[in-house]
């Protein structure tokens, strides 16, 4: 049966052994984002990591004459700013709430220094990252 609130909520956290989860938990913050809320705007900082678990976030692509293209949604399957622990420390997209709700968010710097340790959580980040790659490429 599916969890029905907390973090647990968002798939990449059901997904992760006790251990992981309990070391987590203290970190992550749960948050209300409104939609039309702007998460990351390109080539600025990540300061959060967002698990969204009733939000729905639009990543969408800026070009250069100023129109841009939505090129994928983050719900409770994943999360926001995976250019983060792909080596990058701003965000290649803009990515705005599209369905408001609860999100959880994680402090960038400590998800990269926990990204690099290895291990579960490691693990989830990357396997979501590919699945987002993958879509991306078949649409």
């Amino acid at each position: 049966m599916p969890p029905t609130q907390g973090p647990r909520q968002n798939r990449i956290f059901a997904a992760l052994p006790p251990a992981t989860y309990t070391r987590l938990l203290p970190l992550l913050e749960l948050v209300w984002l409104p939609a039309g809320y702007t998460i990351y705007e390109p080539r600025l900082p990540i300061r959060y990591l967002y698990f969204p678990t009733t939000c729905i976030v639009a990543r969408r692509y800026e070009m250069e004459n100023g129109s841009s293209t939505q090129i994928g949604t983050i719900g409770n399957e994943g999360l926001t700013g995976i250019s983060l622990f792909l080596g990058a420390e701003t965000s290649a997209v803009r990515e705005v709430v599209q369905s408001a709700g609860n999100a959880y968010r994680i402090n960038a710097s400590f998800l990269k220094k926990d990204f690099e340790s290895g291990g579960d959580f490691q693990n989830l980040l990357l396997r979501f990252a590919q699945a987002l790659i993958a879509a991306n490429q078949s649409s």
